[in-house]
């Protein structure tokens, strides 16, 4: 388990293959990226339809188009900025 800037604590594995995710999201989707990081900000954001189908491929998002509270964590943590100004940093504490 490894503790996050929101104070949440994941596991590790968990964390490496999300970061991963994320980080080719944004270099081949940076718009579902985006996205992603609103849905995980505000749970009444509605999701560009194009985006849903990438984000749930990338089991980002679940098929009931909720996000697990484990990826929420660490996509908060991992996050800086807003809109297309959103940037990825380590989202360890």
């Amino acid at each position: 388990m490894a503790k996050l800037k929101n104070g949440s604590e994941e596991a590790s594995p968990l964390i490496t293959a999300t970061m991963m995710s994320l980080y080719d999201l944004m270099k081949t989707d940076p718009i579902a990226f985006v996205d992603l990081a609103t849905k995980c900000k505000d749970p009444n954001y509605k999701y560009f339809p194009p985006c849903l189908k990438i984000l749930q491929d990338l089991s980002l998002v679940q098929e009931d188009e909720k996000i697990h509270g484990s990826i929420q964590n660490i996509v908060l943590s991992a996050i800086t900025g807003d809109g297309l100004g959103i940037e990825l940093v380590s989202p360890l504490a």
